[in-house]
């Protein structure tokens, strides 16, 4: 269980009044289960994608202004007589009126609907989450659930630890959050596609990944055989070899001693996604793992990095 982290102490740069190059220093920002949610689904380290609730309509004054001018001017008139051989009489008349008026006359106000910004990086904001891929099985789906440690949540603390140099532990300590309020802000999007694995024990049993929502490969597996089961469930792959060596104890008590397993990925406990040489795939055969064919195990393997989720069902 990750449990909340307290309040984080200022930066020695605020504590001096110096400026940042941020306006949101990442130290002093709270943690929450919602938030990192938010920032999680927002950097692409999540199935599913935060769209912040509209900003309520705002009213914007609008002014109209309605001017009307009319000029006219009036001046007496002259006459001038004028007698000395001739008789000359001149009359000149100019008249001019002048009216100004400018009035104001409307003052309206107009909701204006804002979008709030993608994500806050200080508290969570109101919105709703949504599916980023069309095509996902239930089985995925379900474990999805809003401010939950769920495997998906894990998960994705797990693949931005290892993306951002971090120990990859799952679990959300003070430099991960630094980190990931750190990314938000910066914009840093997730590098990998998202990755998903589906086990069927259903025979012939068989294997799916996922990538971005679509089907990528598929392979005949085996499973755990009844004295050493596979378990059902949603895991996270939690340890990686290209080659290694497996090493324990047989359901009748004898050792054995594995060498060059290739393509290995962990994801619970012993239980590993892996090559290994049979006759036939497709049945219980193994004490735990998900054995598959060589190339088929080394085209999966590049798609399952540290916390990738691996679905094991019936």
């Amino acid at each position: 269980m990750v449990a909340a982290l307290p309040t984080l102490a200022a930066s020695p740069a605020l504590a001096q009044g110096k400026r940042t190059t941020t306006a949101i220093n990442p130290n002093r920002v709270v943690y929450s289960v919602a938030l990192a949610d938010q920032i999680f689904a927002y950097l692409r380290y999540l199935p599913v994608a935060f769209v912040a609730a509209t900003a309520p309509a705002r009213p914007v004054p609008t002014t109209t202004t309605t001017s009307t001018s009319t000029t006219t001017t009036t001046a007496p008139p002259t006459t001038s007589t004028s007698t000395s051989t001739s008789t000359s009489t001149s009359t000149s008349t100019s008249t001019s009126t002048s009216t100004s008026t400018s009035t104001t006359t409307t003052t309206t106000r107009t909701p204006v609907t804002r979008r709030a910004p993608a994500v806050s990086y200080v508290i969570p904001q109101k919105g709703h989450y949504a599916w980023r891929f069309a095509h996902l099985p239930a089985s995925l789906k379900s474990e999805w659930q809003v401010g939950g440690i769920t495997p998906l949540f894990r998960g994705a603390v797990m693949r931005f630890q290892a993306q951002h140099n971090l120990p990859v532990t799952g679990g959300m300590d003070t430099p991960t959050w630094v980190a990931l309020v750190t990314a938000g802000i910066k914009h840093q999007f997730s590098n990998e596609t998202y990755n998903w694995v589906v086990v069927s024990q259903t025979q012939p049993e068989r294997l799916w990944l996922y990538r971005n929502g679509v089907m990528s490969m598929t392979t005949l597996v085996n499973t755990g055989i009844t004295a050493s089961p596979t378990e059902n469930g949603t895991f996270l792959v939690y340890l990686r070899y290209k080659v290694t060596t497996m090493s324990g104890i047989l359901p009748n008590g004898k050792p054995y001693h594995d060498t060059g397993i290739p393509w290995t990925s962990y994801f619970n406990g012993g239980d590993a996604l892996h090559g290994f040489i049979r006759s036939t795939y497709g049945w219980p055969q193994s004490l735990g793992c998900v054995e598959m064919p060589f190339v088929e195990a080394g085209a999966l393997w590049p798609y399952t990095p540290l916390g990738t989720p691996v679905t094991v069902e019936q």
